[in-house]
């Protein structure tokens, strides 16, 4: 099968980047269930404030995703992803323990900064340095590891605060980093070419690979940040992602308190969490699966509609406090939810190719995490503007905004590049 065809060190790649975007993903999604603890730890009545530093992490992960990305494309992506992963396993266990709210502040800001440039910056590189023309394929298996994270670590999260207090699954978090960072040192090459096989696992003569080699060692892409910014598709991808991903990381990340919102039980919304989740895992790869087989352009319109609509049924589920909308919506959240992670990154392929990749995306990451991270600061500034009892209402208009950003996000869509303008 063709699905299947990408050679035991290829498939070796995209298992090892499944568990980076799914470890990754992790410090947003468990905002579900443990800010609750955290407050209480602290003696707050709210948790609004908690919610405040993970926009600010995604700021301060601007500049983070600046200079690694400017690492990557000139020094390649293992040593900086290495790096970033041991510092994330060490904030881990910090982050547990932390005492005051001033310690969370800090760390909570750290861990989120530099998540989203594990998720973003590193699993990215790799994914395009092995499979430029598979792309789409290769990242409808990988992305798999976001939903993952939404229907396996917040219910373990869950479970073990529950157990054996709120400390302990971050101690787990600890040892599954540092395991990630160690395998990396050991087995992950930065490109196939360094492993003896082949881009996409389609065979090149000895020749050519030595080619590439030198290509990766010495290319110099032309996208300096002049010419980026007089760019029309890189706007485009920074608007049509950036807003996409707004709607993404705040339905995630506040989803168990927005079924709280109309009636659930936090039990009962963490296994409606699970189970829409378990359903988004093979809608990842069907998203890849349309990615190949009609191309990125179209298959990111066909995903900006359905977002769009799925938005649209979420106000109103929120509107209306009707669980089965409600539910329906959650299924659909967690059906696009990998499709996204991997359309972004296979979009940029198909317009900069395989050499530019990594120069264009350090510039378009930053921007896309800036405007991602505005979903901390919208929904708590809605849902305080609700007041307090009108969870429910406040919800349904941060799913009305959601909507118009999704709306102008399918615009720019359709004005996206169909053809290849970098290297191949």
């Amino acid at each position: 099968m063709r699905s299947l065809n990408f050679g035991k060190k290829g498939w070796y790649i995209i298992i090892f980047t499944l568990l980076i975007y799914w470890f990754s993903s992790t410090p947003a999604d468990v905002l579900n269930v443990t800010v609750d603890g955290f407050a209480l730890r602290f003696g707050m009545d709210s948790t609004n404030s908690l919610l405040i530093f993970a926009a600010v992490g995604g700021f301060v992960g601007i500049p983070l995703a600046l200079v690694t990305g400017h690492i990557v494309s000139k020094k390649g992506v293992k040593k900086p992803g290495i790096i970033l992963m041991i510092i994330m396993g060490v904030i881990w266990i910090i982050y547990g323990r932390c005492g005051t709210f001033m310690q969370y502040a800090v760390i909570a800001t750290i861990i989120s900064a530099i998540s989203n440039v594990v998720n973003l910056v590193i699993t990215q590189q790799i994914m395009s340095n092995w499979f430029p023309r598979k792309k789409g394929l290769a990242l409808g298996w990988a992305t798999m590891g976001m939903p993952l994270d939404s229907a396996v670590t917040v219910a373990v999260f869950q479970v073990l605060i529950v157990r054996f207090g709120l400390s302990a699954p971050f101690y787990m978090m600890f040892v599954i980093t540092i395991a990630l960072a160690v395998v990396m040192i050991l087995t992950v090459k930065e490109y196939p070419e360094q492993a003896n096989a082949f881009p996409d696992n389609e065979p090149i003569t000895e020749e050519q690979r030595q080619e590439n080699i030198r290509l990766f060692d010495e290319y110099k892409s032309p996208y300096t940040v002049k010419k980026l910014f007089v760019t029309k598709d890189f706007w485009l991808l920074i608007i049509t992602f950036g807003f996409l991903f707004i709607g993404l990381l705040g339905a995630i990340t506040q989803m168990i308190p927005r079924l709280t919102s109309i009636g659930f039980d936090t039990n009962t919304a963490v296994m409606w969490l699970t189970i829409a989740s378990l359903v988004g895992i093979p809608a990842s790869f069907v998203w890849g699966a349309v990615d190949q087989a009609i191309g990125t352009k179209k298959t990111v319109i066909v995903f900006s509609v359905i977002w769009t609509v799925m938005m649209l049924i979420a106000t109103v589920g929120c509107g209306t406090m009707s669980m089965p909308v409600t539910i329906c919506s959650l299924v659909m959240l967690s059906c696009l939810h990998g499709g996204l992670g991997n359309l972004m990154p296979s979009m940029v392929i198909s317009i900069f190719g395989r050499y530019d990749f990594a120069q264009v995306n350090k510039m378009v990451i930053p921007f896309v995490v800036g405007i991602r991270t505005l979903s901390f600061i919208i929904i708590p500034v809605v849902l305080a503007m609700a007041g307090a009892g009108n969870e429910a209402l406040g919800y349904r208009n941060v799913y009305a905004i959601f909507t118009v950003l999704a709306v102008i996000a399918l615009v720019c869509s359709t004005f996206l590049s169909s053809k290849m303008i970098g290297k191949k």
